[in-house]
């Protein structure tokens, strides 16, 4: 047998060792994924007439909550307890058209959040090398954008509108899976919901508006991850 072969049988044996599950110790690790950010359109302001372009605009366009589809990330880092229970910090989101100055968005947060384990209440799974888990939490948050609103097809005044900063709840399910101990791949869904008040009209100025009833936005994220593990 060819010693890559042998190689690959081995790598193989140790990914399907069910030895390997979540244990006490920091992680750090990173999500990738796409994301799609749905939200509310033609939001009512307190004084619209702030933004230079509302008048020029379809407002459905110019003042709202939805930034798009596109791919996201994130970077995580944590802390295991027991193996029951992790406690996390998530910095990341879903980003579109990055690239293009006439169309992007963006959703992205800086997160706190805890993940339960359940599988480690069950005798029966103790020889495992998978571990699905259930998290939530909560932390600051922006949806950021750039109209593309004028109905008179001149260019927008300003480069970006944005709701910042905002509050937000994130939570979702997953499953970690070991190929060896100190490493985990996985699947993570992600469900952030915001809750926006501010509304950036221009960072340069710094002109804000605030909105006259509630703005709220709802992005889902199905990312895969890549987890490193400092046991104790």
């Amino acid at each position: 047998m060819p010693h890559s072969s042998r190689v690959l049988l081995v790598a193989l044996g140790v990914a399907l060792t069910p030895t390997a599950f979540a244990k006490d110790g920091f992680y750090i690790g990173f999500n990738f994924g796409g994301g799609i950010t749905s939200g509310d359109t033609n939001i009512p302001m307190k004084d619209k007439t702030l933004d230079p372009d509302q008048a020029f605009s379809n407002t459905a366009e110019l003042f709202r909550t939805d930034a798009g589809t596109g791919f996201s990330g994130e970077l995580r880092i944590g802390y295991n307890i027991l193996g029951f229970v992790a406690i996390e910090a998530d910095l990341g989101g879903s980003f579109e058209n990055l690239s293009d100055n006439d169309k992007f968005g963006t959703n992205f947060g800086v997160f706190g959040l805890v993940r339960f384990f359940p599988a480690q209440l069950f005798e029966e799974v103790a020889d495992r090398w998978w571990d699905p888990y259930v998290f939530v939490g909560g932390g600051a948050h922006a949806v950021v954008y750039k109209p593309d609103a004028r109905i008179d097809g001149g260019k927008m005044t300003n480069k970006a509108r944005a709701w910042w900063p905002s509050a937000a709840v994130k939570y979702g399910v997953g499953c970690d899976f070991y190929p060896i101990d100190f490493m985990s791949l996985g699947l993570d869904f992600a469900f952030t919901n915001g809750f926006h008040d501010e509304f950036v009209i221009d960072f340069e100025d710094d002109i804000t508006a605030n909105a006259a009833s509630d703005a709220g936005s709802l992005n889902v994220q199905i990312s895969a991850s890549l987890l490193f593990h400092f046991g104790l």
